[in-house]
């Protein structure tokens, strides 16, 4: 979450997806609307493309930057998905044949979105 939270923040966009920029009238301001139009699907896109294939199901009925925030937040803060991801660590082995390095790094992820989920794991 935090590194999507990053990337809508260096394009722009978080005034967006927090909700505090709304869109301007069309008919009063057209030229204005197109543009926050474009930068709202630029928002969308920022967050489908940043979560993983198997979780995009979440938000593909939902076509709103701010809409598609708040379901990932509440995703990635849920229960399930910490006790999902906790058990990941756990299980996570050495595959055969795979470089220790690569296996640090796999572990290193897992722990991060861990911290995202806002559960860290104590050293």
């Amino acid at each position: 979450m935090v590194i999507m939270l990053l990337g809508l923040m260096e394009k722009n966009l978080w005034p967006i997806t927090d909700g505090s920029e709304v869109s301007p009238d069309e008919t009063l301001f057209p030229k204005e609307y197109n543009k926050f139009q474009v930068r709202k699907n630029k928002a969308y896109a920022t967050i489908y493309l940043s979560i993983e294939k198997e979780y995009r199901i979440l938000i593909s009925e939902v076509d709103d930057g701010a809409q598609t925030w708040r379901t990932c937040r509440i995703f990635s803060d849920s229960c399930a998905r910490v006790i999902s991801l906790t058990d990941v660590f756990f299980s996570c082995k050495i595959s055969e044949n795979e470089d220790v390095g690569l296996y640090a790094t796999r572990l290193k992820k897992i722990m991060i979105d861990i911290n995202d989920a806002g559960k860290p794991i104590a050293d």
